[in-house]
């Protein structure tokens, strides 16, 4: 009987090993995406920066040209 208690808590030690390195690889991908998104985010808020910055280009443009008129 013995070594079938120890066969099985040697299961039991690999299948929890197992669940552990699984989760540990799940944890990083979502580090990974989280990474990812967040360059994203950054370069979509570099470029709505930008489109401001030109608007606010063109607005004084009109303003310019309507007192020209």
């Amino acid at each position: 009987m013995e070594p079938f208690k120890e066969g099985l808590a040697n299961f039991v030690a690999t299948i929890t090993a197992g669940m552990l390195l699984s989760t540990g690889a799940m944890l990083i991908a979502v580090g990974n995406q989280q990474a990812k998104v967040a360059v994203q985010i950054e370069s979509i808020t570099e470029k709505l920066n930008t489109l401001t910055d030109n608007m606010s280009g063109i607005e004084i443009r009109l303003r310019t040209l309507e007192t020209e008129r």
